[in-house]
C-alpha cells in the first residue's frame, strides 16, 4: 500500500512537471516580445489552422493583425512567420549558408518524392536549387 502511494505520488509529480513545461513553452514569444495569436494548450495553433477553409488566408489575417513578423505554435514548437521581404532577403540570400536545411512546415510535409520546391528542400537538394535560382 505504501509503495503504491509513493508510485502514484511520483507519477502525479511527473505529469505536473510535464504539463508545466508544456505551458511554459507557450511563453517563448512573450519572453522575446514577439506578437502573435494566443495558442491553445497542447495543440498550439494546429486546431485553428485545421479548422479554417484556407490555411494561407488565416496566415494573411494574422499578418495583418500582428505585423510582418510574429509567432505561432505547431503543437508546443514555436514557429516564426515572416512576411518582411527585406528580412527574408537577408536570411535566404545574404546569409543562406547559415540558414539551410530548415525544418519543413507541417503544411508541406504531405508532398512526396523529388517534387519539392526551394522552401521544402533539404541540405544538398536545397543548395542545388538555390544555386540554380541565383548562381552568385
Amino acid at each position: 500500500m505504501f509503495i503504491t502511494i509513493i508510485l502514484l505520488t511520483i507519477l502525479i509529480c511527473l505529469i505536473t512537471i510535464y504539463l508545466y513545461k508544456i505551458k511554459s513553452s507557450y511563453d517563448y514569444f512573450v519572453r522575446r516580445n514577439i506578437p502573435g495569436p494566443s495558442p491553445q494548450f497542447f495543440f498550439g495553433h494546429y486546431l485553428t489552422l485545421w479548422n479554417v477553409p484556407f490555411y494561407s488566408r488565416q496566415i494573411q489575417k494574422w499578418t495583418q493583425q500582428y505585423g510582418n513578423i510574429y509567432g505561432i505554435f505547431e503543437g508546443i514548437r514555436p514557429v516564426y512567420v515572416v512576411s518582411d521581404v527585406d528580412f527574408l532577403q537577408e536570411v535566404f540570400v545574404k546569409q543562406f549558408s547559415s540558414f539551410h536545411s530548415r525544418r519543413r512546415p507541417f503544411i508541406t510535409r504531405n508532398f512526396k518524392g523529388n517534387r519539392g520546391h526551394l522552401f521544402s528542400a533539404q541540405a544538398d537538394q536545397w543548395r542545388r536549387q538555390r544555386h540554380v535560382i541565383n548562381p552568385t
